[in-house]
This record gives structure tokens, sequence and C-alpha cells, in this order.
């Protein structure tokens, strides 16, 4: 995932006791430069503008530049790389898998994992080498908790869909096409899922594995984002219907809108404030134009006959649990959490 970056300066191109290493901590002493990692700095200015994930990346050039060529960046480091999504982008140390080391080596800096790793399980990102997608993944639901695991999976999968081309058509859509849409997205993901089911298969040990199991079988190419990802969890922990996502509605002038969760005759969307205050998302709308085709939309949803109720959830209400309870009561949701203590029916291991 290309990102820019601002570039990092070496003590060790002049040496470390040069005075160009020594100019570069005084320079870190008095703030002008922030030191990245032992001999690597970037510019204060540019490290504060960076957000955590970007941070997180620069961190792994600086460390990369001093472990052994056959290192590769893996588990939340990747994550990062990649652009997957995170519960909360990575602050610690820098994950790694070093082929030279037959147990794990754990600093405030670096955690090296033990190799080896098969060549085809490696990437290039932005000049780095990685964990490819489906390693990943395999390594972040073994050694994270289930809802980063379940993030993370859940971008894999879709990104599956997307290279199949299964979100490339502008074709007019109709109730026909449509499914034959939903059918091509679940095969690609189901292909990528057996392959994390197969990796998983041969993967040493036993730690994380149930766990992994769980997360592969749970997770969903329909999750647009990690907002949708989370909200997902949070019906399955306040105890709701497994919910339909991303389906489609027609009425008499073809497709009257798509709602991200569906359960039963109701529907619940999450958006938030963000849709109505984010430029980008208004795409030049001013907030009243999204507002009224929001208004127009859900007429024609609950007018196709499919659809009774809408509701609406944001990232705080998800957060929080009791706002999104709330809002699936009002829809006449009935909530039954220790129905679903060990997931959907049908997803259960």
């Amino acid at each position: 995932m290309s990102t820019f970056l601002p570039p990092l300066v070496f003590a060790a191109t002049h040496g470390s006791q040069s005075r160009h290493g020594s100019a570069l901590r005084r320079d870190a002493r008095r703030g002008v430069l922030h030191r990245v990692h032992p001999g690597a700095y970037v510019v204060t200015a540019d490290w504060i503008r960076l957000d955590p994930r970007r941070q997180h990346v620069l961190t792994v050039r600086a460390v990369l530049a001093g472990l052994s060529p056959s290192a590769v960046v893996s588990h939340a480091s990747a994550v990062a790389l990649h652009g997957l999504p995170s519960v909360d982008w990575p602050r610690g140390p820098v994950h790694v898998i070093d082929p030279s080391r037959d147990r794990v080596h754990v600093t405030d800096r670096v955690v090296r994992h033990p190799g080896p790793i098969d060549t085809q399980d490696v990437v290039e990102v932005d000049g780095l080498p990685v964990t490819n997608d489906v390693r990943t993944a395999v390594d972040r639901s073994r050694t994270s908790s289930f809802a980063d695991g379940v993030l993370c999976v859940d971008a894999v999968l879709r990104r599956a869909a997307i290279r199949a081309g299964c979100f490339t058509s502008s074709a007019r859509r109709d109730p026909t096409s449509a499914a034959g849409h939903r059918c091509r997205v679940e095969d690609a993901a189901e292909d990528a899922r057996q392959s994390l089911v197969e990796r998983l298969a041969r993967a040493p040990g036993t730690r994380g594995l149930s766990t992994a199991r769980r997360v592969a079988l749970f997770a969903t190419p329909w999750a647009e984002n990690g907002g949708e990802s989370l909200c997902r969890l949070a019906l399955l922990e306040l105890g709701a219907p497994e919910p339909a996502m991303q389906v489609e509605f027609f009425d008499g002038r073809g497709l009257a809108g798509r709602c991200d969760f569906v359960i039963g005759d109701a529907a619940l969307e999450f958006d938030g404030k963000a849709k109505y205050d984010d430029a980008a998302m208004r795409a030049g709308k001013v907030p009243s134009a999204v507002v009224k085709a929001e208004k127009d939309r859900e007429r024609r949803l609950v007018r196709s006959g499919r659809i009774t109720a809408i509701g609406r959830c944001d990232a705080e209400d998800v957060a929080l649990r009791l706002p999104l309870a709330g809002t699936l009561r009002d829809l006449g949701i009935q909530l039954r959490p220790r129905h679903n203590a060990r997931m959907w029916a049908h997803r259960q291991v």
C-alpha cells in the first residue's frame, strides 16, 4: 500500500561517532529531529504530521535497515504495511519473521518471530519484504484479539473479491444481476477463506489456532470498512440474529437502495455524523442535500415492501453498545446474548 513517508537520516551513513552522528544527536536533543530508532532520525515536524499507521511504517523502515536481509515484516507490522484495518494501529515494537531464529526474541523495539517462511508467503510493499495478505491474516488471527482478527480477515476476503473483479461493474442493476453479484463475491471470498483454513492446517504449534479458525469462519467480504466489521461484531455480542449485509432493494424505478445490515424486515445503516460532516464523503453536496437524498432513499426502501423500519448507528454507538442495543430494540429486533455465546449458529466451530 503506497504511502508518502518523509526521508530517514541514518547516523551510520557517515559513522555514528563522526561529526555527522554528533550533529544528529544534538538536533534530536534540541527537538529538531525525532529519533525513530537508534541511529535513525526524521525531521520532527514531519513526524508529528504522520498518523499512527504511517509512524509505525516509518519505524519499520528504520528497524529493517539494521536487520538481516532475510527478515520479513509480519504480524501487526504487516497489517500496517498492507493498510489493513485494526482496532488500534501498532505503537509498540516492530514485528518480523527472522528465519535465522528458532524461538521468539522480544525487545522493546523488535519482536523477531522464528522462521522459516515460504517465499510464496512474501510480497514486496513499498520496497519492503512483507508477509502476503493471507499469511498476515493467519498470523494476526493467531496472535491478536478476536476483533482484530476479524477486522483483518474481513478486509482480506473483500480484497480477494475486488481482485476477482466483483466490484468493478458499472452496469445498471436489477434483481437478477444483484443475485449473480452476490454469488460471485461469495465464491471469491470462499476461495480466499479456504486458503486461510489450509494455511492454518499447516501452521506449526497450537497457539491461537482455535481463535484463528473461528475468525476464518466468522469473517465476511461484505464489510466495506473496519467500522462495519466492528458493528457486525457488536451485533453478535448483543445477541442479534445474523444480519445480511449490503443488500440491494429494487422498486419500479430500479435500484431503490443498498442497506448495510438487514435483519428480517429491518435495516441498520452504519454511518453517523461523518457522512454529513466530511466533505469528501458528501461528494461535493451540501449537508442538507445529503440529508434530503437519504430521506428520499429511505422512502423508496420502505415503499419497496421489503423494509419496514430503518435505524442508524455510528462508531460511538458501536463502541458503547447500549445505544446500539436501544436502536435495535426500536427496530423490533429481539436480542438474545446467551444464544449467540458461540457465534451465529451456522458459523459455530
